[in-house]
């Protein structure tokens, strides 16, 4: 499902991202905690109940890449049942990352997805379709884009990751695997790559990760040459 959205930058994103952080922990009379809780956020703040389907087949579309849908009218996010994280623990990184998707299209998309414009079709059975279905093939439209960097951004605040960075190496200069490098990066060796420095942070974070490394490269901390176009969906 497309919907048209206007152009947004990253650092609005983000901003927006850590606008819905504050206001969650500030009900709670908390400061901004990691790992962070996106399912709950996404069901006791932004009011949608959280199930497990197998999107694909009550879609209609076996064998299609469904991890999300939204069904607006009855506050309702069903993840694909492929991520549940009880089911599949190794999934936990890619559960957390959808259900911060599906919260960056409320929190971003809201006006379009509730527009007279994007009201949803039935199903030949009368069920309504919901109003927005995430697929990863889709992930360069930039509706799907906007959701993927806004839960990057809420999964992984800024700060925290700098934090967490600055805790581990002690500064906050990268890691500079490309062939530029430069006086000012933190010493390479055999056991330093970027799979394995991202490795060591997620656990902090719940994520996956390539989500992970995506992050770090988006701060500056890892810098690679050249970059590669991924799936923030993707990887374990």
């Amino acid at each position: 499902m497309t919907i048209d959205v206007k152009y947004m930058s990253e650092q609005q994103i983000e901003h927006d991202a850590l606008d819905l952080l504050n206001a969650y922990f500030l009900e709670r009379d908390q400061p901004i905690q990691i790992p962070i809780p996106v399912d709950e956020i996404l069901e006791t703040y932004l009011g949608f109940s959280l199930d497990f389907d197998d999107l694909n087949s009550c879609l209609g579309v076996p064998g299609a890449d469904i991890l999300g849908a939204m069904w607006v009218e009855q506050r309702q996010v069903i993840i694909d049942q492929s991520l549940d994280p009880d089911e599949h623990p190794e999934m936990e990184g890619r559960f957390h990352f959808t259900c911060g998707h599906e919260a960056g299209h409320w929190w971003e998309h809201e006006p379009y997805i509730i527009s007279p414009d994007s009201q949803a079709t039935l199903f030949d059975d009368n069920q309504q379709k919901p109003r927005v279905i995430c697929r990863s093939s889709q992930a360069k439209e930039r509706i799907e884009w906007q959701a993927n960097y806004f839960s990057s951004c809420l999964l992984m605040p800024r700060q925290h990751v700098l934090d967490a960075w600055s805790a581990r190496f002690g500064s906050l200069n990268p890691f500079d695997f490309t062939d530029a490098a430069d006086g000012d990066c933190i010493h390479r060796n055999k056991y330093h790559t970027p799979w394995t420095i991202s490795k060591e942070f997620k656990p902090m974070f719940r994520v996956s990760t390539q989500a992970m490394q995506i992050r770090l490269e988006n701060l500056g901390l890892l810098r690679i040459d050249p970059p590669v176009e991924r799936d923030l969906f993707s990887g374990v």
